[in-house]
């Protein structure tokens, strides 16, 4: 019974590991290769006077207006999704409402919004043409198919003016690329007393190295993901040596009785792939159920990696155990 508990602890650890693992790739994608920004440039805005998804303490005063004055300049769109808003403030001086979504709409005209079609949870919140009756009354002027909105829509279920905000906590997303005027775009929202960070990076042609060494020497919560990786990696180590350890007498009884030692090094790695792929299916669906920052096609893409690292290195480990094993129960089959 003592084996069989040691077993499942085991297994249960390896998928959790390959789970978590997945995870970790799709955060890395996110950080380092690509965003759900798509074709928009991404920030993230802080105000470090208050947490993420608490009111912010800093007033708003006319950011708003100065961020629409930036996007008609700059014949721009702007979306912020803040992290305690339930919809996307945008502002819209490049048509990108009428070209993508068709809908007569660009965020210039106060208390107005348009909401997804087909949507019942939207019932409650509405009340003839008017939603959030009573507490906010946004006029609403049109309806969208939620499948051509951008992804780093999520869950969100309708779009209002910028000038509606009443704080700057979030992530900030437009359509504009150059560097000097999103450089004024910062300076708008940092003279306010947040700060503003890219919310991705451009440099999708970095391989597996130039991103390590990015990790290592970019920014703290880079280099914390890394060691919570490495973490992980020693979690599935210690793991397979335990399970070795537990299966020590199981393994030495049945090589006795005719197993050789390569039928039992298949056995144990093909229980060992079966749960990386397991592992990495679970993390793939909890990534594309919670995870919205990712472009939809990334998905499945960021999953195979990871399934691949996943099963290669569940066999490197295998290997080193089962050899490591091997070399000190040699000849120890007659004391059983």
């Amino acid at each position: 019974m003592g084996k069989r508990k040691g077993e499942i602890l085991t297994f249960a650890t390896l998928l959790f590991v390959s789970m978590l693992t997945t995870l970790f790739f799709y955060i890395v994608f996110n950080m380092h290769y690509d965003s759900a920004s798509g074709d928009f440039t991404g920030f993230t805005v802080f105000d470090y006077q208050s947490e993420p998804g608490m009111q912010s303490d800093l007033e708003i005063g006319s950011l708003g207006v100065e961020l629409a004055k930036w996007a008609e300049d700059n014949h721009a769109v702007i979306f912020y999704k803040g992290f305690s808003n339930a919809g996307i403030a945008t502002v819209d001086y490049a048509g990108w409402f009428d070209k993508t979504l068709h809908v007569p709409f660009d965020g210039t005209e106060p208390k107005t919004a348009i909401v997804t079609k087909n949507n019942g949870n939207l019932n409650s919140f509405i009340e003839g043409d008017v939603l959030f009756p009573g507490v906010y009354n946004y006029q609403i002027v049109g309806e969208f198919d939620v499948k051509k909105a951008p992804t780093f829509q999520g869950d969100e279920f309708f779009y209002f003016p910028l000038s509606d905000i009443t704080n700057m906590q979030g992530m900030l997303f437009t359509d504009v690329a150059n560097e000097e005027a999103l450089g004024d775009l910062t300076a708008i929202i940092e003279k306010t007393g947040r700060s503003i960070v890219y919310q991705t990076y451009r440099d999708s042609g970095l391989n597996i190295f130039g991103v390590i060494k990015r990790m290592f020497l970019d920014d703290f919560v880079s280099r914390s993901m890394l060691f919570a990786f490495l973490g992980l990696v020693f979690c599935a180590v210690f793991a397979v040596s335990m399970m070795h350890r537990e299966s020590n007498r199981y393994m030495l009884v049945h090589h006795l009785y005719g197993a050789t030692y390569i039928s039992l090094f298949v056995k144990m790695l093909i229980r060992l792939i079966c749960i990386a792929i397991l592992g990495t299916i679970l993390g793939y669906f909890l990534g594309r159920t919670h995870l919205y920052l990712i472009r939809r096609t990334a998905y499945l893409n960021v999953a195979i990696f990871a399934g691949i690292y996943n099963v290669v290195f569940v066999c490197a480990i295998q290997t080193i155990s089962f050899f490591s094993w091997k070399q000190k129960n040699k000849g120890k089959e007659g004391r059983y």
